[in-house]
């Protein structure tokens, strides 16, 4: 006897959500492309107090980790995204040459929600930055709170630590039309729209996986070939 064909039935409140991100995604990226005629708007963060898990006792708020956010892949149908909800990793880019086997800086990264290192940020009320719990010094390193900002070097853009003058990040709260938009996204100098590339072959020397780099956009730079347009939103938020 021949298998009845299954159906799958999308609820009501599913395809709203579906809908709303498509259409916020949508809005986000015609207002990065057309500044004058913003539908969005955004307002910068400037007190710890307000982002999650915030402890008034020792003015920390965290820790938790980012993640991709309303994610679009210009080249795919309807701009499915394989990486949305992607959360933050970190790895290593030099050791320094006067100091050999010592951890000296590196970046943020996004990786994979399965059998990934992730890494937590927070942000620290006291010094009024958003730090990353990373590994840094001698040999193999030991993990320690670290500000990070943006190299804007011109090829880069990306989210670093251990670099004294990389340019300060912050929290954003986006409205539309007036109204908040659900979540808090990290950006710089009220530029909140980051393209995200995969490292290709290359591999996390934290832990040997691949990953993908996260930019922020700035006026002078554009999309490349093989990025996706996202938010970087701080989870739970």
């Amino acid at each position: 006897m021949a298998k009845p064909e299954r159906s799958f039935v999308l609820s009501s409140t599913t395809i709203f959500i579906m809908l709303t991100s498509a259409v916020f995604a949508s809005l986000f990226l015609l207002a990065s492309a057309q500044p004058w005629k913003q539908s969005l708007f955004i307002e910068s963060i400037t007190d710890c107090s307000q982002l999650p898990l915030y402890n008034n006792d020792t003015k920390m708020a965290g820790p938790w980790t980012i993640k991709v956010d309303s994610c679009y892949n210009g080249t795919a149908p309807e701009g499915l995204c394989s990486i949305e909800g992607f959360e933050s990793g970190n790895d290593i880019t030099r050791q320094r040459e006067d100091r050999p086997n010592t951890i000296e800086h590196g970046f943020i990264t996004i990786v994979s929600d399965k059998n990934n290192i992730k890494t937590q940020l927070r942000c620290n009320g006291l010094l009024n930055t958003i730090e990353a719990y990373v590994l840094s010094g001698p040999g193999d390193g030991a993990l320690d709170w670290h500000a990070v900002g943006i190299d804007h070097h011109p090829s880069t853009g990306r989210l670093v630590w251990g670099k004294p003058d990389a340019e300060p990040v912050q929290a954003y709260r986006h409205y539309h039309h007036g109204e908040p938009v659900d979540g808090l996204f990290l950006g710089s100098n009220n530029q909140t729209s980051w393209s995200v590339h995969s490292a290709g072959r290359d591999v996390s020397i934290t832990d040997m996986k691949p990953y993908w780099v996260p930019r922020l956009m700035i006026p002078e730079t554009s999309i490349r070939e093989n990025e996706f347009r996202t938010l970087i939103r701080i989870d739970g938020s």
